[in-house]
């Protein structure tokens, strides 16, 4: 966990997607400053040369931050909603809001969770979102089962 207490200069890229709601929640939660940045996934925004820079998998959500690395400010893109969680939480709770301490029984746990959703509950309802949205004719009665 970072003990500094930097300054965040946090901008996020997202949409109005169950996957895309999650860092605002945390954000807010934090009680951090941000600035939103809406990608219209329905357009392939994320798809655009300028965004692949920032998120090369072409999804939302994704941020960037302003860390320091000796001595010098440089800007880090973090892509992927478990990836950008468990940094906000290292880097902007010491109060422990959303965390544990590192190392903590607890803090694993939490670990264990997060990638489960991101690994099971999250890309199985993403597929039936997008089946039962975008692609209602593959549901005919002959598809069905019984």
């Amino acid at each position: 966990m970072s003990t500094s207490t930097k300054k965040p200069n946090i901008q996020l890229y997202t949409d109005q997607t169950p996957n895309g709601v999650k860092i605002p929640i945390a954000l807010e939660e934090l009680g951090l400053p941000y600035e939103v940045h809406s990608i219209d996934i329905s357009t392939n925004k994320q798809k655009e040369d300028w965004f692949l820079k920032i998120n090369p998998n072409g999804r939302i959500p994704a941020i960037t931050d302003t860390i320091t690395i000796d001595g010098k400010e440089e800007t880090i893109r973090i892509f992927e909603s478990a990836s950008i969680l468990l940094y906000l939480t290292e880097q902007y709770d010491p109060e422990y809001k959303l965390s544990y301490p590192h190392g903590s029984k607890e803090q694993y746990e939490v670990v264990n969770w997060l990638m489960f959703q991101n690994a099971q509950m999250g890309p199985m309802q993403g597929q039936a979102n997008h089946f039962f949205r975008y692609v209602p004719q593959s549901r005919t009665n002959a598809s069905l089962p019984n």
